[in-house]
């Protein structure tokens, strides 16, 4: 055989062995490639052995050294997915803050995209690069008519509210205005909220119909109003409060006209609105209360801690976290019930204390180590596969999608970030590689891509 063909055979040997203690010991990528590497040098000193022509051993070499390199990578990467995603441009996209979406349509307050390609449909500045300012316009309201930006003027705290056509941007309207974000919307009105106090425009004309001097949320929490990227919709009360004043008490407005239903909403711990019913931490009660007339509808049992800030959900059923146990409350009647994951599954660490929209999720380890997110009020759990452990679970409320980042473990330990979407039925997309993930209503932001996932 000569010393070549023994080296040769040593050397594959070695590698084999190396590949193999590499993956049994997970001792990281780099002892795995270097198993591979003997591997690809052994078998090129036998082929030298057995190849005599040059013209052949060159090539033959090269052959298996992209065979056994390319074997390995594949090894531990698997197959690369090939996921759906928006063109690259220079300047770049960003779903994330004042944006939302309409049909198969993105809005930003300055242009809208085709959801599935990311293709400008339209531009508040027509062709061309965009203006400096184009940044600064932000998305107010998004309503299945109109889309309702604020153009700011040169100081930020004053310029125009526009109303334009989602088809084709085309202005519908135009009023001037103090700056404010977008609070609620219930039939044609809109709710505002800035420094100068609530007001509230009607979206067929944009004419101002009712103002109050205190600034408002759709709930708050703390002591303090609580904001949310765009205004809720279909919400026909909102909370209003002076939150330089002391105490935590504030008022609650209906939308359509202003009229204070209540005074003496508690915002110590928190207040938000579930399916037309008040749901708020009184002293050391749970409570619901009418939006019609602010009367107390429900006490809930004391056993409940008053972390009204923590209810998830936003329609019928509300869910409170209790350490890591988890009680459904009907918000019409009150009743309480106990809600656990099934047998199997166990809560590692709450993160329903965000979710303001539904369905409220809730990440599982299952007694084997794998990764699954469990879906309150039921049995579902929705296994993710290959997770080792997860770092970030967000829910977009607007819509009800879900992002789960989490670690990947490959062959030989070394761990890597992907992130999942998970829509509101509980279909799961993924994974997508990256470190920095976002969701907003079937777009999927990861690191500086965008993936249409519904």
């Amino acid at each position: 055989m000569g010393r070549a063909g023994v080296a040769g055979v040593g050397l594959v040997a070695v590698g084999v062995a190396g590949i193999v203690v590499a993956v049994v010991a997970d001792l990281g990528r780099w002892p795995y490639y270097g198993g591979a590497a003997a591997v690809a040098v052994g078998l090129g000193l036998l082929l030298a052995r057995v190849l005599r022509r040059r013209t052949l051993l060159v090539p033959a070499v090269t052959a298996v050294a992209v065979l056994v390199g390319g074997g390995a990578w594949l090894g531990l990467n698997g197959i690369p997915e090939d996921h759906a995603a928006w063109p690259e441009r220079a300047e770049g996209y960003d779903i994330t803050g004042d944006a939302g979406r309409l049909g198969d349509a993105w809005f930003t307050g300055a242009a809208a995209y085709d959801t599935a390609t990311g293709a400008v449909r339209w531009t508040t500045w027509g062709d061309g690069a965009a203006p400096s300012t184009a940044e600064d316009i932000d998305l107010v309201a998004l309503t299945d008519t109109a889309v309702i930006s604020f153009e700011p003027t040169e100081d930020r705290r004053s310029g125009r509210l526009v109303s334009r056509a989602p088809s084709d941007g085309s202005e519908q309207w135009a009023v001037t205005s103090p700056f404010g974000r977008g609070v609620a919307v219930d039939e044609d009105i809109l709710v505002l909220s800035g420094s100068e106090g609530t007001r509230a425009h009607d979206l067929r004309s944009g004419e101002q119909v009712w103002t109050s001097a205190l600034p408002s949320a759709t709930m708050c929490e703390l002591g303090d109003l609580h904001h949310s990227y765009g205004p809720a919709r279909g919400q026909s009360v909102v909370v209003a409060m002076d939150e330089e004043a002391a105490g935590a008490s504030a008022d609650l407005l209906r939308v359509v006209d202003g009229e204070t239903i209540s005074s003496d909403v508690s915002c110590l711990n928190g207040a938000r609105v579930l399916a037309d019913v008040l749901v708020q931490a009184d002293g050391d009660r749970l409570e619901g209360r009418s939006v019609e007339d602010g009367a107390v509808l429900w006490r809930a049992p004391e056993h409940l801690e008053p972390l009204a800030w923590a209810i998830s959900g936003s329609g019928s059923t509300a869910f409170v976290p209790d350490d890591l146990e988890y009680f459904a409350v009907d918000v019409a009647t009150g009743a309480v019930t106990k809600t656990s994951p099934p047998d199997g599954w166990r809560v590692p660490l709450d993160e329903t204390h965000d979710e303001f929209g539904d369905p409220v999720r809730q990440p599982v380890v299952g007694e084997d180590g794998g990764l699954g997110v469990w879906e309150l009020g039921t049995d579902r759990v929705i296994e993710v596969p290959a997770a080792a452990s997860y770092r970030e679970f967000v829910q977009d409320w607007a819509s009800g999608w879900f992002v789960l980042a989490a670690d990947v473990e490959d062959a030989v330990g070394d761990r890597h970030r992907r992130a999942w979407a998970i829509s509101p039925e509980g279909g799961l997309r993924g994974p997508f590689e990256g470190r920095n993930a976002y969701i907003a209503d079937g777009l999927l932001q990861v690191d500086d891509v965008v993936h249409p996932v519904d």
